[in-house]
């Protein structure tokens, strides 16, 4: 398995308690050796600590610019839904230009698709269920483009059969742009290089608290705590099909809720 993907399937809850501990212990060691070090020159407890605070500005770069990286990924797949949505929406409209009985095949299986891309974006971390999702999604584009391509047989105007390839097209382009997005996540190196750069810059913290005999241990641990806190939400923003924090699927619904209102009244007398 793919080492990213090994790291992405692990709870990111399990792993935000894991580097608070991990910054817990840096915390403790490094408040330990600064004990021991009571006696060192001035001169070099200083550097310690400018040691100490310069990697506690990398830290705070590091944790900008990948927040920063995590939200430009939740735009991306946002937008993709939403595109989604309206090539979707397109195609349905435009399959009323045809006559019956490529008009009712073409909508019902717009109907099932959409149905499926609603469920995709609800499989969470269920991975069987996003693979049956991936795999009905291009059963149904064979049979959006077969129903197109009998179209094409029947002699259709240029103008429609155009209008209906080129809407055909961007429905199936836009499925794999939406499974690159689920699974364009921030690489695991990434996430393991902020842990330790924190714990770094947390152990000479620590050290400088110890050296100049000041009990700083609750203030080292609502350190270590807010940083955790921080990577949790990074890792939430980062895990669409995982984290609390969804992509939503609000532009699909709507597609759906449309398809039954425009039914609803061409059946109308």
């Amino acid at each position: 398995m793919d080492f990213n993907l090994g790291f992405y399937l692990i709870d990111h809850r399990l792993l935000a308690v894991a580097i608070v501990a991990v910054l817990a212990v840096a915390s403790e060691i490094g408040f330990r050796l600064g004990s021991r070090s009571r006696e060192a020159q001035e001169s070099f407890r200083s550097l310690i600590s400018g040691t100490g605070a310069a990697m506690l500005g990398v830290m705070g770069l590091l944790l900008g610019f990948t927040l920063a990286m995590a939200v430009s990924r939740w735009d991306e797949r946002h937008d993709v839904v939403v595109d989604e949505s309206n090539a979707i929406g397109t195609l349905w409209l435009r399959a009323g230009l045809l006559e019956e009985p490529l008009r009712g095949e073409l909508r019902d299986a717009l109907r099932q698709y959409t149905d499926a891309r609603i469920a995709l974006g609800g499989s969470r971390d269920d991975r069987a269920a996003l693979r049956a999702e991936r795999s009905k999604s291009e059963s149904l584009h064979a049979t959006i483009w077969s129903t197109v391509e009998r179209a094409n047989e029947l002699g259709m105007s240029p103008a429609i059969l155009t209008s209906l390839i080129t809407s055909a097209n961007e429905l199936i382009d836009i499925h794999e742009l939406r499974l690159a997005s689920i699974t364009n996540f921030l690489p695991a190196p990434l996430m393991l290089l902020q842990v330790g750069v924190a714990g770094v810059a947390i152990g000479f913290l620590a050290w400088s608290f110890g050296a100049i005999a000041q009990g700083g241990r609750t203030t080292l641990l609502v350190l270590a705590l807010l940083i955790g806190i921080v990577l949790l939400v990074i890792m939430d923003i980062n895990r669409p099909q995982r984290g609390r924090i969804e992509v939503g699927i609000d532009s699909l619904e709507r597609v759906a809720e449309t398809m039954v209102v425009q039914e609803t009244k061409e059946g109308t007398p």
